[in-house]
């Protein structure tokens, strides 16, 4: 288990959440968007609910241990949060002028990797 402490507070959630989490806001950090993750915390009266997470590139944590569950309780209580999709979205154009622009690319790159014809 691990409590996290962020700018309003602190929660307790499984070392799996915590991990997910940290890869999930480094990740983040060449984007300029901020999302919202619901992460499952154990509260005071050992039960848990579902907290929900504003994260961004600037979110700072501090992650320390706290002793509890075993392993497997912590996953049949802790189920990894779904994280939004990070970066660059859309859809990939499918024409034929979009396969003549990719064909013309390899084409110059192909060139420039032997030398323009040289």
């Amino acid at each position: 288990m691990k409590r996290i402490t962020y700018s309003g507070g602190s929660i307790v959630t499984s070392n799996a959440i915590t991990t997910a989490l940290i890869e999930y806001i480094t990740s983040a950090v060449d984007s300029d968007n901020s999302v919202t993750v619901d992460v499952t915390v154990l509260d005071d009266n050992d039960e848990t609910s579902v907290h929900t997470l504003v994260l961004s590139p600037a979110s700072q944590f501090g992650v320390v241990d706290v002793a509890g569950m075993t392993v497997e309780e912590e996953a049949a209580r802790f189920p990894i949060p779904e994280m939004p999709m990070i970066g660059i979205t859309g859809t990939v154009e499918n024409t034929d002028d979009a396969g003549r622009t990719a064909r013309d690319i390899n084409h110059i790159t192909s060139e420039i990797d032997h030398g323009l014809g040289q």
